[in-house]
């Protein structure tokens, strides 16, 4: 019999419920009609918090406020809700346009689709005409590409942020800069510390200040005070340096990102960019690396050159450095992993909990379940794919990405490693091409690091692991199933592609070609670079092992490989932020900027994403107005 943990704290009321069907019922359609519309995925920064501080307002008003609890809850909308699961019956519509479209039958590929991608022929012809997913057409691709992935991947994910949780916030004490500070405002705001929002309202103010300064007035006015600009010095550096990428950002957002993050790892950020854009990107083209269709010249500018060598070179030189820095802490550390596994019964607080299914035993069984059906499902839809390579997939890659992903999120920002499933696909030798239209969340699962990062807020709120796991499931089957109700609304009022959803129509187009060209490149395996990966997994073992032994920090590779990932400018941003934050500790005391400083970034970024979703709000209601028969 365990020790039963303390009392927790309610977050799952009777009012999280309601707001949960408020957001569902009022945000969800406008997310699915914002992308439609626009081609933008979300809402600017009109995420979760929006609600929260108006809410927080008016119940105080009341003189019910908003608990610490309550606000996690809702908190977790973003995440676990619209966010995760709210496209999925959109992308439906999308696929089916990409299966259908010209751009299929001028690639030659169209016959290789298999009928559980989308509907084709006839079948696509009457679900087009009855604009339904009622329909026998849709049994295959629903059940293949959207319900069957999804109970798989919320299931696995679930597993693998525990054990994540269980590593690297209990075992390695990460600190999490952004989730740690998230769960403080939560805090501030349910426990009505006056000191504390009065310091989140002033930076959300000047945020809103600032983004009205930029966005909104040119926006409104077609000027800006402080223009958001990447400033690009390529053309000034590459007669030295041909190649190269340098720019730097005016946007101060990017600044403020530094803030809550440690100037070590953030001048290993700017280290790892500047190595591989400006004197990777040299060494690419004195050698005259490029490929002929994306052939290197001078005045490209700073984005052609960071997109062109990232798809040909850095993507499969980071690919091998994710993998040695995924990999060898657990061999170097292999007693704290298996101490993780072992206390996976500890519960959120770190003590014992009557929870019958939290414990190693259950857990990894239902893991080692889901990996068997995983790859049954997979081989049903691509019969003859090695199985062994599924098993991989599942049991293997995915608990080292989510432990990569986590190990980042524990120092910095999150991040991946780029085309891990297409690499794998592609190097199992396995040359048909249906396995290619089988989602990712099929076989592939990387979203533990989120529910690492989530069950970190619940136990520095104090919520409980019961209440969280039911908000989690509940509110990714909600976003599930809101995703289909409000797409078969869009799609029965007008038909998708179509003249009332202006992006179907414009963009819809670039995206199927984009589609298809990647699908060619990726199972040609034309942009795997075999010893690029191998460099990058030799030069990341080199360093994992200098770390760990020398330096005694493992986290410099998961460091530098996060800097791999960003622009130059960004990188700048990010340390010049950390650089601004470490003179402000000076000048208003250590103590105070360490207690504070995270109220200010986050608070700003705030202010600055609710004036950006305003915009946006009007900007679709403006491109909406036009639909009227007046």
């Amino acid at each position: 019999m365990g020790v039963r943990a303390p009392e927790a704290e309610r977050a799952l009321t009777w009012r999280a419920l309601l707001m949960y069907l408020f957001v569902i019922a009022v945000m969800h359609p406008v997310l699915i009609y914002n992308w439609l519309v626009n081609g933008l995925w979300g809402l600017a920064g009109l995420n979760s918090w929006a609600f929260i501080l108006v809410l927080a307002w008016i119940t105080a008003r009341t003189g019910n406020p908003l608990t610490k609890g309550e606000i996690f809850a809702l908190r977790m909308i973003d995440s676990a809700g619209l966010m995760y699961t709210g496209y999925y019956f959109t992308y439906l519509l999308r696929n089916m346009y990409f299966a259908n479209s010209e751009i299929a039958k001028l690639f030659g590929l169209q016959e290789e689709i298999p009928a559980f991608f989308a509907p084709k022929g006839q079948d696509f012809i009457r679900v087009t005409l009855t604009r339904t997913f009622f329909d026998t057409a849709w049994l295959q691709p629903i059940l293949a590409t959207t319900l069957v992935p999804f109970a798989l991947a919320v299931s696995a994910n679930y597993i693998l942020g525990l054990l994540a949780y269980s590593m690297y916030v209990r075992e390695e004490r990460l600190t999490f800069p952004f989730a740690s500070w998230d769960a403080q405002i939560m805090i501030a705001f349910g426990e009505r510390s006056s000191v504390k929002v009065r310091t989140i309202t002033l930076a959300i103010l000047f945020g809103a200040l600032y983004g009205f300064m930029t966005n909104g007035l040119s926006t409104i006015f077609r000027f800006s005070i402080v223009p958001r600009l990447v400033v690009d010095f390529t053309s000034l550096i590459e007669n030295i340096l041909p190649g190269a990428a340098f720019a730097f950002i005016t946007d101060f957002s990017n600044y403020v990102v530094g803030f809550i993050l440690p100037l070590r790892y953030t001048a290993l950020q700017l280290a790892a960019s500047i190595s591989i854009f400006v004197i990777g990107n040299y060494y690419v083209t004195v050698n005259n690396m490029w490929p002929e269709e994306a052939n290197w010249q001078p005045g490209r500018g700073v984005f052609w050159n960071f997109n062109m060598s990232t798809v040909y070179f850095w993507n499969s030189f980071t690919l091998g450095w994710g993998l040695a820095a995924a990999l060898l802490p657990l061999v170097f550390r292999y007693k704290t992993f298996v101490r993780a596994i072992s206390n996976l019964a500890r519960g959120l607080s770190g003590e014992e909990v009557e929870v019958k299914w939290l414990n190693a035993k259950y857990l990894l069984t239902a893991y080692l379940a889901i990996a068997v059906i995983s790859a049954a499902f997979v081989e049903a839809l691509a019969p003859g794919f090695p199985i062994y390579m599924l098993l991989l997939f599942t049991l293997g890659i995915s608990l080292l990405v989510t432990l990569l992903q986590t190990h980042a999120a524990g120092i910095l920002t999150p991040t991946s490693v780029p085309y891990m499933r297409e690499a794998l696909i592609y190097f199992s030798g396995y040359r048909a091409l249906n396995i290619w239209f089988i989602p990712a969340d099929a076989m592939l699962y990387t979203g533990g690091a989120g529910i690492a990062q989530q069950l970190l807020q619940a136990r520095i709120i104090g919520v409980g692991m019961k209440e969280y796991t039911t908000m989690y499931f509940l509110l990714a089957t909600l976003g599930l199933a809101g995703s289909f109700i409000f797409t078969s609304l869009f799609w029965n009022l007008f038909p998708v592609p179509g003249y009332a959803y202006p992006y179907t129509v414009t963009g819809w187009p670039v995206e199927a070609m984009n589609f298809w060209r990647m699908q060619e490149w990726l199972w040609t395996g034309y942009l795997f670079r075999t010893t690029w990966i191998i460099s990058g997994f030799g030069l990341s073992a080199l360093l994992y092992a200098v770390s760990e032994l020398v330096l005694h920090d493992f986290s410099i590779p998961v460091a530098f490989m996060s800097g791999m990932l960003l622009p130059v400018y960004v990188a700048i941003a990010y340390f010049v932020g950390s650089l601004i934050s470490n003179m402000i500790s000076k000048l208003t005391g250590e103590k105070w900027w360490n207690e504070n400083k995270g109220f200010v970034a986050i608070g700003f970024w705030l202010g600055d994403g609710i004036v950006s979703a305003f915009l946006m709000l009007m900007q679709l209601l403006s491109r909406s107005i036009w639909l009227l028969p007046y």
